[in-house]
Order: C-alpha cells, then structure tokens, then sequence
C-alpha cells in the first residue's frame, strides 16, 4: 500500500508544478514539497571536484608518523582541525593533529566505562562523538578531549510496530537528540527466503529514551539461510539496500527504489520528496556471471550443511534486472544531498564513485566523482573525508579539498 501511495506522489511531481530553467519541476501536493530534476544545473566543466592529491593520510606505515588502521568505523574532521579515527581493530578512538600526527587515544576493549566491544561511530553532537556498541548495547558520549561524557542503554520501548530485534542509533540530529532504527536480524526456524524486513524509525532522547515509532521504511534487501547448527543473514547482491540521513530536524530516506530521497519530519510525516528522472542501468551478463563464479568459490569453504541450503536460496533468488538508485547517502555540512550512484558489488572497488548532489532545496545540481575504493564518511564545506583502501585493503583516513 505505501508503495502504490509513493507512485501516485511522482506522478503529480511529473505532470504538473512550474519548470525552472535547469528542468526541474516543483509542486506543492497536500504540504508535500515534490521536486523532480530531469537534468542536471552544472554546466559541463563547471560543477564541484575533489582535488587529485589528497589533503591528508592517516595511516602510512613509514614516514614521520607511521601508523597501522584496522577496521575503521568512523572518521570526523573536527572544528579545530584534529581528526578523530574510531579504530575496530582497537576499539578506541584515535586523534590525530591537523598534520596528521597521533595525538591520543581514548577507549580500549573491555565492558567498563570508556570500554569497547564493538565500537562504531553514530555522529557527533558538536565535537562530542556519540559512539555505539551493539554488543553491549550501549552508547557512549566522548567528549571533544575524548573523555567520557555519559553513557547509556536504550530503553525498551513497548510501542505498537516495535522491532523483533531491538533499536540502535541511526543518526543523530543537531539538537543532541537521536534517530534510532530497528534491527533486522534472523533467528533459528526463520524461513529461508529473500527478505525485505519493515524498519521502523522513532525519535530518542540524548538519554536514549525512546519515543513512539514516527514512521515505517523498508530495509535493505537481504536473504536469509537457518540450519539447525547455522543462522546467516547478509544483503542480497545488486539488491536495494536502505541509507538514512539527518538534516536539521529531517530524516532522510533512501531505499533503492526512488532515484532520490523521501524527507519526513519529526512527526514522521513525508513532507518532501526530491527526486532525478532517469533511467535505472541494466545489470550486464558478464557481471552475474563473475558474482556467480565467486559466490561458488565461497560456497566450497563453507561446511556442506550450510553451502546446500545457500546455494539453493541464492539460486532460487536470483538477482534483479536492474541496479538500485542509490549505494550511500551523506548530507554535507551546507545541507545538500549527495547520493553514490549504485553499480553493483563486482565494480563498486574497480570504478571511481559518482555522486549526484541535490541542492537544499532538492534539485539536481550534477555529479561529484571521489576516488575508487573510497568510502566517504563525512563532507563538510571545503572538505571530503573518508576511507580509502589499496590493493591489499590496508586503509587509510584521507581528507581531499572540495573545490565548489
């Protein structure tokens, strides 16, 4: 039912509203602000690019300040300059200097406070980092000298369309408030199949008191697999995936399905849609065929009671004729919308990255290309900051100039 109500939202978005020049279409349908671009506003040569060298790396293993990152969850380049690492391999967060030099630490592995099992960065309320442990259940707040401001659990909500596995931060908002997220997960007599579960999305407290459900989105496409010894979960290749966003008092959506975003506010009411009209790519044979061949060399290093039942759902799921709209979506720090076009798992690492950015207002601005095997984790005014990975995937924090 909510997919037949989004369609009917694009059709008013595409056969009525005034044009501006740059071929984007607005209308106000109900309080829904609908913005559909079918070109981009950049002329050709004259949009935003990164800078070919990087401004920084963090993470060479020689030089002045040779240093080793594993697992990187999380990076921010902070008001002042320092830019704060959050290390998996560590379970810390590392801060190092404008130049790149490791300053301190702060955490280690462990369950006291300051202590980490499975440390991942949500974002940051100014300077302070709000970090999540989903083995502890816990969130931390560091604050900007990396001490341990509080700490907390979120609590259990009995709300109406409460989610089977729980909640765990999503983002959080400027005002120190969070967007928490339902867990998908599996469990043991789960049904073997391909699986869109519902997620539902609520408002918390910065004490991690959960509110009612706001609004319900689908999850990223995944196929589950459970054995009496074995429960696996893992996203469907080439399928939707889901990347949620704040901005200001805004949720974000993007599901895979819309080449664009859905913006709700903290009621959970849709009151914008922003959206490209083009067309989806194709998925080419010789893609399938290279994902088959290696999904078949993985199949034989696990054990036969697991692989058969994998090999018959991979099987009988297939893959989609065509790509998901979008991989990964960022709000920079001047409230445009960037979202990484999706080419599918065999040349997301053999291809640079292309963005579509979307003004504040939603229309289409044009494309930003970061490098291949780079995952960008926050964008500030002059600034791309991000993971990058080299043939041996030993990563590296880098920081590339936006010239806008």
């Amino acid at each position: 039912m909510r997919a037949t109500a989004v369609c009917a939202v694009l059709v008013l978005a595409s056969c009525g509203g005034s044009r501006t020049p740059d071929g984007r279409v607005e209308r106000d349908s109900a309080g829904v602000t609908l913005v559909t671009s079918t070109v981009p506003a950049w002329q050709a040569g004259h949009g935003w690019r990164l800078d070919t060298t990087p401004q920084l790396s963090i993470g060479e293993a020689t030089g002045a300040n040779p240093i080793l990152l594993v697992e990187v969850n999380g990076v921010r380049l902070l008001s002042d300059g320092r830019v704060a690492v959050v290390s998996g391999g560590e379970q810390a967060v590392l801060y190092f200097d404008a130049a790149g030099k490791l300053l301190h630490r702060s955490g280690r592995p462990g369950e006291g406070p300051g202590e980490f099992r499975s440390i991942t960065l949500v974002g940051n309320v100014g300077d302070s980092l709000l970090l999540w442990d989903g083995q502890l259940d816990r969130a931390t707040l560091l604050d900007p000298d990396g001490k341990v401001a509080r700490t907390f659990t979120l609590a259990r909500s009995d709300t109406v369309g409460g989610p089977r596995f729980g909640f765990a931060p999503a983002a959080t908002f400027g005002n120190g408030a969070l967007l928490v997220a339902g867990r998908a997960g599996a469990a043991t007599g789960d049904r073997n199949e391909l699986r869109r579960d519902t997620i539902p999305l609520a408002l918390a407290d910065s004490r991690g008191r959960i509110g009612r459900v706001m609004v319900q989105v689908p999850g990223t496409e995944a196929i589950v697999v459970t054995t009496p010894r074995y429960v696996t979960r893992f996203d469907r290749p080439f399928g939707r995936r889901t990347s949620i966003a704040t901005r200001g008092t805004e949720t974000l959506v993007n599901s895979g399905d819309l080449d664009g975003v859905t913006l709700y506010d903290t009621a959970g009411a849709t009151h914008a849609v922003y959206r490209i009209d083009r067309a989806r790519r194709a998925i080419p044979a010789a893609e399938i065929d290279a994902l088959g061949r290696k999904q078949g060399e993985q199949l034989t290093q696990l054990p036969p009671d697991l692989a058969g039942p994998l090999r018959k759902v991979m099987l009988e799921v297939g893959v989609p004729a065509t790509l998901p709209t979008a991989y990964q979506l960022v709000v920079d720090a001047d409230g445009a919308v960037w979202l990484r076009d999706d080419v599918g798992p065999v040349m997301r690492d053999s291809i640079p990255s292309r963005w579509s950015v979307l003004d504040r207002t939603g229309g289409w601005l044009g494309d930003v290309t970061t490098p291949r095997r780079m995952e960008i984790h926050q964008i500030t005014r002059d600034r791309v900051v991000g993971v990058w990975r080299d043939e041996n995937d030993v990563e590296y924090v880098r920081i590339y100039r936006l010239r806008r």
